[in-house]
């Protein structure tokens, strides 16, 4: 332990230079221009008036006021489209989409909407982490700007796409004016960060009070709970439950309460919750299926800090870890990031 408190010691000034540096890259460029497209055939727009498996998207679409612009060959999109049954699915039938505010609706199909860009499947990168794509859904108020938006986040294994960690189960359907990847269930946009999810579980508390304890003395602004609740950031967090937190300190002979994080330097307790942040989005079909080394926020700040170990189906595990920790629960997702639960706390010496 007497290492890990020394090797912690100056790691909060780095964090703050990387963390700012990082959600600067969640920031948008401006949509692409519409181009004169000489294509022919059936737009997005045509394809959902036509096809019967598309009625619920098409009323939502058109609710939203956007069916003109998706049925304009000028234009180019790529749509994440849930077919009627994936509505059904999801709990959102028609009834639901005709009784939704317009401004309700308006946000669950932009974010199923990448503008400007055609995207094929082949495209989809299958490297970790996933790929950000820029959606139509703008931060809402008090955070609106046309330059920042909400992002969803495409992968691909072999033939096999995803969006978020929904399964696409048809991609590359063409269109004169783009692409339509019809998706198993509704792709939902976030509507909390990560902090305020996190917190909302139960099993999480002893992982918020770690978050408090390493915020001891650091000034707002530059503190975990500062960053996990930016809307702008794009983290992973690899989440200990209680139950983990629990055997670490049991290990330690330390009592086993959320309130002995207090015995802990505040230097160690950052370094630990700084191991467990990777600083870009993954869900877990875009999880290295073997034995990678990964940074983190910890490595990104004291670069002669250890890398993590994820593999998707060991799970991931830490430098000083003697075993892999379980992957628990995967996919909490957030605005500003996701987080996937582990059984063990990862530790980095």
């Amino acid at each position: 332990m007497k290492k890990i408190y020394n090797s912690f010691k100056f790691i909060l000034p780095l964090i703050v230079l990387v963390v700012v540096v990082s959600t600067s890259c969640n920031k948008d460029v401006p949509a692409a221009m519409p181009i004169v497209s000489t294509s022919v055939g059936s737009t997005i727009g045509d394809i959902l008036t036509t096809n019967p498996n598309f009625t619920i998207l098409r009323a939502a679409v058109t609710k939203a006021g956007l069916l003109a612009a998706v049925s304009d060959k000028n234009n180019q999109f790529t749509v994440f489209a849930p077919s009627d049954a994936a509505f059904i699915a999801s709990g959102i039938p028609l009834a639901a989409i005709n009784a939704l505010p317009a401004a309700s609706v308006a946000s669950i199909v932009q974010y199923h909407v990448i503008p400007g860009r055609k995207l094929m499947s082949s495209a989809v990168p299958t490297s970790f982490p996933n790929v950000q794509m820029p959606t139509s859904f703008i931060i809402p108020a008090p955070n609106t700007n046309p330059l920042v938006r909400f992002s969803n986040f495409p992968s691909r294994r072999g033939d096999r796409v995803w969006v978020n960690n929904i399964p696409v189960v048809t991609p590359d359907v063409n269109a004169a004016n783009g692409a339509i990847h019809v998706t198993a269930a509704v792709v939902a946009p976030p509507t909390r960060v990560l902090l305020d999810t996190i917190a909302r579980e139960a099993d999480m508390s002893y992982l918020v009070a770690a978050i408090l304890r390493a915020d001891v003395g650091v000034p707002t602004g530059s503190r975990f709970q500062d960053y996990l609740a930016n809307p702008l950031a794009n983290f992973t967090v690899m989440a200990p439950t209680n139950t983990a937190f629990m055997a670490l300190f049991t290990a330690l002979r330390l009592p086993v309460s959320p309130a002995s994080f207090g015995l802990l330097p505040t230097a160690t307790v950052r370094g630990i919750v700084a191991y467990h942040v990777l600083m870009a989005r993954a869900f877990s079909p875009n999880l290295p299926t073997g034995a990678t080394p990964v940074p983190t926020l910890l490595s990104a700040s004291l670069p002669t800090a250890p890398l993590l170990t994820v593999d998707a189906t060991q799970g991931v595990k830490g430098f000083k870890n003697p075993t892999y920790s379980k992957i628990t629960a995967v996919d909490r997702h957030a605005i500003n990031g996701v987080y996937h639960k582990i059984d063990q706390v990862l530790m980095p010496q």
